[in-house]
């Protein structure tokens, strides 16, 4: 597969067999939602997916989901609340409230909501309109029939509470990914550019090396998508915070603006919420989601990101078998014209964006394979940018680089750390490579193949076009 799958971690998948079984069946990268469980049950994800993606030799990306500024429902004595429509709830600010009441964990949505504004809660379960407003407490008329549970979101549409980007608990949280060597981190509720480079330069200050996601997920982070973009590692498409935001007939729009100026500046980019929703209680996805998945596909996005689906759903398994076979049929149909048309438009800035385009070009003429050693992780970015349609084989003796590529589209990423000793040339190294892909499989007599690599103590890359005949 080109397009990678992200499966996120919890009750249902805390198992060393059914992380493995993912990795097998072609999970890329597993993401731990921090605003969920503790350092010892994340310590736990994290040993598993370390030992499974060790054990299969296959880098995988890990991803720390940063809790953000989100506001939240407190706790419900009943865990679940159940709404009817035209019922009046009255809420207040704290982590518990009376028995007749909805407790929220943050005074800011008091400091802001209105008499009018449209509440939300969880990705929509429960819609209310608020009918009066004091000053610790609103009350909100159900508009249909719904549910409120514990620790869900709410928001008010169209509004973004004045809050910091980072709390003190999300700093911890930032060091504790770095100090166990995360890939990424998501951000929430990243509002500039400017936000990006605090939390790139906390990292750094922490001697870190994790990459940032930017979670697209409010009108302001809209607005500023170009700015947003630039700044960070990676791009994520939060379609059930964009929805509670946005009218939902607006969102296809949004989610290809979006994937257009990630793969514009070279950002992977991510599709996440409701991939395959239905498949957290049924075997087999709706239509629609299946058709959603293939559309998606179809723009050529970097990853898709499994959520619920995964983590408290019945059928994980299941589920990445399906998101698969949709991905292998979509990629399939997938023809030359439109990647080509991709690279078109994004233009050559650079000599080494020149010799990419080059060298994707020249293997797609003869339908050949590409192979590319990589100490540094300069080209194969570029590679997965203009989206290659032919097999793209990457090594690179850094294990973290290759942990960190495997989420880009169209790579197929070796950790050489075991097999590279020393400082090796990248002649050597590609052939190390090559012997490598010929014992996974990936290559064989009769293929043809493009080289990528570049001559010791020269910038410039070099391209190799041979057969492999014995």
């Amino acid at each position: 597969m080109k397009t990678k799958i992200i499966v996120t971690l919890g009750p249902a998948t805390k198992s060393y067999d059914i992380i493995k079984r993912l990795i097998k069946e072609g999970v890329s990268g597993f993401r731990i939602n921090f605003s969920h469980g503790d350092t010892s049950e994340w310590d736990l994800f994290v040993k598993l997916v370390r030992e499974a993606a060790s054990e299969l030799d296959q880098p995988t990306s890990l991803i720390g989901d940063l809790r953000g500024p989100q506001i939240r429902i407190g706790v419900l004595d009943q865990g679940v609340l159940k709404v009817e429509r035209d019922q009046v709830l009255r809420f207040v600010f704290g982590e518990r409230a009376g028995e007749k009441e909805v407790p929220v964990r943050s005074k800011s949505l008091f400091e802001t909501v209105e008499v009018g504004d449209t509440i939300l809660v969880g990705d929509g379960e429960c819609i209310l309109r608020v009918v009066e407003v004091g000053d610790d407490y609103f009350q909100a008329r159900a508009l249909y029939d719904g549910v409120i549970g514990s620790g869900k979101k709410i928001v008010a549409r169209g509004k973004e509470p004045n809050v910091p980007l980072l709390s003190s608990e999300d700093v911890s949280l930032v060091k504790y990914a770095v100090d166990r060597e995360f890939t990424f981190i998501g951000v929430s509720y990243v509002r500039s550019g400017h936000d990006i480079n605090v939390v790139r330069n906390l990292i750094e200050g922490m001697k870190g090396s994790t990459g940032i996601i930017a979670k697209i997920e409010t009108p302001t982070a809209y607005r500023n998508l170009a700015e947003i973009v630039r700044s960070s590692d990676m791009v994520l498409i939060a379609r059930g915070d964009l929805g509670l935001h946005f009218d939902l007939e607006k969102l296809p729009t949004i989610q290809k603006e979006v994937i257009i100026a990630s793969v514009s500046y070279g950002r992977p980019v991510i599709v996440a919420t409701q991939i395959l929703e239905s498949m957290v209680e049924q075997p087999r996805p709706s239509r629609s989601e299946v058709v959603d998945v293939y559309s998606a596909v179809q723009d050529m996005v970097d990853a898709l990101m499994l959520t619920n689906e995964t983590a408290v759903g019945k059928y994980p398994l299941e589920t990445v078998r399906w998101l698969k076979k949709i991905i292998e049929s979509a990629e399939a149909n997938i023809k030359v014209e439109q990647a080509k048309s991709i690279r078109d438009s994004l233009g050559k800035r650079s000599l080494k964006d020149k010799y990419v385009h080059g060298l994707l070009s020249l293997a797609e003429s003869v339908e050949g394979k590409v192979l590319v050693f990589s100490k540094t992780g300069s080209v194969p970015p570029l590679i997965a940018r203009m989206r290659p349609q032919v097999p793209v084989i990457v090594g690179t003796p850094d294990r973290r680089l290759a942990e960190r590529l495997a989420l880009f589209y169209g790579l197929k990423v070796y950790d050489m750390s075991k097999t590279v000793q020393g400082d090796v040339g990248y002649e050597e190294g590609i052939g190390l490579l090559e012997k490598l892909a010929r014992s996974r499989g990936e290559l064989s007599i009769g293929d043809v193949v493009a080289e990528s690599f570049a001559r010791p103590g020269e910038d410039m890359h070099e391209i190799l076009i041979k057969r492999i005949l014995f």
